[in-house]
């Protein structure tokens, strides 16, 4: 009876060290992910709740075959949305850490909108992610940094399509370029007074995105009144009945940060061929 005791209680301990062993150099959490460091910085900062972290990542099966190719990205971290998932494994991890993990595949595909799940993977399938955090911003900080990049962008756009375009206006306070075309005749339209116009909406690069007369029908609003963008209501009141102009609109008094529809992109700046038609009570 003792020897099979022992017989068994060696059977036990063999098979809770091959359990411990079944990935080779791998630590376990406490939730069942399992995790290698290659270098840490304990002194850097730990990713938040709504930080965005820029990070390299390549994703292989065990067979090495790469299912996403090393490259870096831009994530903002989250809550965990199923145990040993990706999040937290970035959780574990410093500004600067390098960092190898085993994932299911199913669960993160299921769970995160990164792809279409390939074939091979099934409810058994390990993914082999290798991750370094490059930088770690909150949100506030990114936020700013990218409204900076997106506004030299914008700003680049405009001085290059005036010097294409051989344009020597200057901008109003505003940052509105007024180039009038035709000149009109009586007075200026002014706040209330409702504006009857023809336009095309253009892209810098010439991709036209609205236009009345296409519709072959005058468009109408009030000036001042918040019905069109902030740069229509500025250019127009600078126009007179029968005149023509073009208005350069810079996103921060036109669709800013949202862009609008599929055809305005975030912080564009928009071209206006205008005539002003009319100039109703």
């Amino acid at each position: 009876m003792k020897t099979r005791n022992k017989i068994w209680m060696l059977l036990c301990a063999s098979v809770f060290l091959l359990s411990c062993n079944e990935y080779k150099g791998y630590k376990k959490s406490d939730s069942g992910l399992y995790y290698k460091f290659f270098s840490q910085n304990m002194s850097g900062y730990v990713p938040q709740f709504d930080d965005v972290l820029t990070i390299n990542m390549e994703i292989r099966t065990k067979e090495d075959s790469v299912v996403h190719p090393l490259r870096e990205i831009t994530t903002m971290m989250q809550p965990s949305k199923f145990k040993a998932d990706i999040f937290e494994a970035l959780s574990m991890m410093h500004e600067g850490d390098s960092a190898a993990f085993i994932i299911n595949a199913e669960k993160y595909f299921n769970s995160y909108n990164y792809g279409n799940k390939p074939s091979f993977v099934d409810s058994k399938t390990m993914l082999w992610f290798t991750i370094s955090i490059v930088k770690i911003e909150t949100a506030s900080q990114y936020k700013t940094k990218n409204l900076q990049m997106m506004t030299e962008q914008e700003k680049q756009q405009i001085e290059l399509y005036l010097a294409n375009n051989q344009i020597e206006e200057r901008p109003t306070e505003l940052g509105l370029y007024y180039i009038e075309t035709k000149k009109g005749r009586g007075a200026h339209p002014t706040v209330g007074q409702t504006c009857v116009v023809h336009y095309t909406g253009k892209l810098l690069d010439g991709t036209v995105f609205d236009s009345s007369l296409e519709r072959g029908e005058p468009f109408s609003f009030r000036l001042g009144a918040g019905e069109v963008i902030k740069g229509w209501d500025e250019g127009l009141a600078l126009m007179k009945k029968g005149g023509k102009a073009q208005l350069i609109i810079p996103s921060a008094i036109g669709y800013g940060d949202r862009g609008a529809g599929s055809m305005i992109p975030p912080y564009s700046p928009l071209l206006f061929e205008v005539e002003l038609i009319d100039i109703l009570q």
